[in-house]
């Protein structure tokens, strides 16, 4: 009979096993069933400004370059897309092409950017970021990645994997749909 006892048992807790992993399978199916693009445009729109207050935040708190968080932004624009236009930059961060103009004669003024006219239309300006800009553009990229490092140690690693695979999805969705490297312009 103990054995009998034994053997029903296992196969109850099997059972139990079998029935919970199925209905955890069941609730992941509906939750993904429930995703729309529009869910995820909430999301994306309601966790976006809280990263980039933090990123402000960051920036701010450590000064090293003495950037503001659109000449930040302007570094970060150039590193990627070296020689691109005012109206490119302008385009990017969401400024006029007179404020952009601004910025930029200040970041020239301190040596971390390069202006250069088109030969044959001045109103073409192409735009890169000097050794001294590279430098200053790494040292506060650097102060603000490790920053966020610290706020991501409460994470597990299935938390860091799924925040890294959804920024590459995120990455590819948004520059294929702007389609514009800064270049073209």
């Amino acid at each position: 009979m103990a054995v009998m006892a034994v053997g029903s048992a296992t196969k109850l807790t099997t059972i139990r096993r079998l029935l919970t992993l199925n209905m955890m399978q069941q609730l992941r199916n509906a939750t993904i069933r429930r995703v729309s693009p529009e869910a995820c445009a909430r999301d994306v729109l309601a966790g976006v400004p809280a990263v980039m207050r933090v990123i402000r935040s960051e920036m701010r708190s450590r000064r090293q370059a003495e950037l503001s968080v659109p000449q930040f932004r302007t570094l970060i624009f150039l590193s990627h897309a070296d020689d691109a236009s005012l109206s490119a930059l302008a385009e990017h961060l969401g400024l006029s092409l007179s404020a952009t103009s601004r910025s930029v004669d200040a970041l020239v003024r301190r040596g971390l950017l390069d202006r250069q006219v088109q030969t044959g239309d001045r109103r073409r300006v192409r735009l890169s970021l000097t050794a001294r800009g590279r430098a200053a553009f790494e040292t506060a990229l650097s102060a603000t990645q490790r920053a966020i490092a610290r706020r991501f140690k409460v994470l597990s690693r299935e938390e860091l994997s799924q925040i890294r695979a959804t920024m590459h999805v995120l990455e590819r969705v948004f520059s294929t749909s702007n389609g514009n490297t800064g270049s073209s312009r």
